[in-house]
């Protein structure tokens, strides 16, 4: 029996060896032989993915996208090259991160925008909702948005100057138009005053996907396992208990969406006389067999998916900007209130002559942008050089929004500071604006050719 134990205890210490030496010796792979050792940054980012996660799960990916490229010039360990020539190669030559064919791995043919690997079927999705999405055609709802805007304001004045918390008004606002012009309904948000806790738990969401995102394993071994994943949460400490208050948003939107489609498509449907983005959706479907009924579910829940979070930050970011800084705030106020218009609300078309308006929407958005890590591509087959660096095939590589967009050969000296001005009489706007990722670029831009 000792013997027995003796050889137990023996393999076990060289198996335990055997691992730190491998650990060890990808370490010292990674930090003095790999191709890309000789990028400068922090040392434990080149090793793996755990610095990176460590920051986003603590949220400090805005303080790491301003002051890594600063300290440590154009490209840091994370791939992050936040220049014009990288911002080029990488949104426009690169390829869609993807899923090796020997794998054999296959995906349903389910609409999803922003993680769709098949490229010819996700030109056909953009090609089919695109009309749906141009300016001239969401213009019809305008209407929708106004009277929650009225509404909203007649709210916030009714609180007699009390304070308020930024964030969930802004969400409460993002929702209840979302919800007007998709499905012609109120989830109640502004009559109640509260989001019931979904705009703090669609944050706490995103960074768990945040992490999650930088191991892949990970990803695949929560899909597979639910006990697994949510024991690799709990070690990030991702995890969290929604507030007693909560009431949870996707749920309810769901069982509306689905009610709503399947009585569209009775074979006599019920009159309904709703014209929002729903029934255009449906009547697309009607149209177009090919943008089949999953298809119809998915966008329709994408409205909300991809939206209420997004318009959410970016009208945090610009009022919060503005607060900051009052001769902006006294400026934008100035111009809407002697602008002439039609009626109570400012009308999409009076607000696109509002200049300095948006010049100081868009330098909130520049400096506080939605996404605040990469934008990856796998580099191709043929390999990628810039700024004399030498990427090999299958590279992950990017450009961080929030980098790129504070860079001073682009943005000028002051490219900290926020500056509406930069966007009025510039000689760098045009260089500027082919350098915004606000709405990504290459094939994934938000209002690129909807052909693809």
């Amino acid at each position: 029996m000792a013997s027995l134990l003796n050889a137990i205890a023996l393999v076990t210490v060289k198996a335990i060896v055997s691992v730190l030496v491998l650990i060890i010796g990808i370490i010292i792979y990674r930090l003095y032989f790999h191709s890309l050792s000789n990028i400068p940054g922090p040392r434990l980012a080149g090793i793996s993915n755990f610095w990176h996660a460590y920051h986003a799960r603590n949220g400090r990916m805005l303080e790491i996208g301003t002051n890594l490229h600063r300290q440590y010039g154009r490209m840091v360990p994370l791939k992050d090259i936040p220049s014009p020539a990288s911002m080029q190669a990488v949104a426009l030559a690169l390829n869609r991160p993807s899923v090796t064919p020997c794998l054999g791995l296959s995906f349903p043919d389910t609409l999803d925008l922003l993680g769709e690997f098949d490229l010819d079927r996700y030109r056909l999705q953009r090609r089919l909702i695109g009309p749906l999405y141009q300016t001239r055609s969401l213009l019809k709802h305008e209407k929708s948005i106004n009277e929650v805007l009225l509404h909203a304001v007649a709210r916030l004045k009714g609180l007699n100057g009390a304070p308020v918390d930024l964030k969930e008004w802004m969400h409460i606002i993002t929702v209840e138009c979302l919800t007007a012009v998709v499905l012609s309904w109120s989830p109640g948000y502004l009559k109640a005053g509260t989001d019931h806790g979904v705009g703090p738990h669609a944050y706490l969401g995103w960074r768990r996907k945040s992490v999650f995102g930088l191991f892949p394993w990970a990803e695949v071994m929560d899909a597979y396992s639910r006990t697994l994943g949510r024991t690799f949460a709990k070690g990030w400490r991702l995890t969290y208990q929604p507030p007693a208050h909560y009431k949870a948003l996707f749920p309810l939107l769901g069982t509306k969406v689905s009610k709503r489609i399947n009585a569209a498509l009775r074979p006599i449907p019920p009159k309904d006389g709703r014209n929002d983005l729903t029934a255009e959706l449906i009547q697309l479907h009607k149209d177009k067999p090919e943008f089949s009924k999953d298809y119809l579910k998915r966008m329709v829940m994408t409205n909300f998916g991809a939206g209420h979070e997004t318009t959410t930050s970016t009208l945090i970011s610009v009022l919060t900007m503005l607060g900051l800084h009052a001769e902006a705030q006294g400026r934008v106020a100035a111009e809407i209130s002697n602008t002439p218009r039609e009626s109570q609300s400012v009308s999409y078309a009076e607000a696109t002559d509002l200049t300095y308006t948006q010049a100081a929407i868009k330098e909130s958005q520049r400096l506080h942008p939605v996404i605040g890590m990469s934008l990856s591509r796998r580099v191709p087959p043929a390999g990628l050089q810039v700024h004399g660096q030498y990427f090999p095939p299958g590279t992950t590589v990017g450009c961080n929004p929030i980098s790129l967009h504070r860079n001073p050969e682009i943005f000028g000296p002051d490219a900290e500071l926020f500056n509406p001005e930069r966007w009025l009489h510039s000689s760098r706007v045009q260089d500027m604006e082919r350098c915004n990722l606000l709405w990504g670029a290459g094939c994934g831009y938000v209002g690129a050719p909807f052909q693809g």
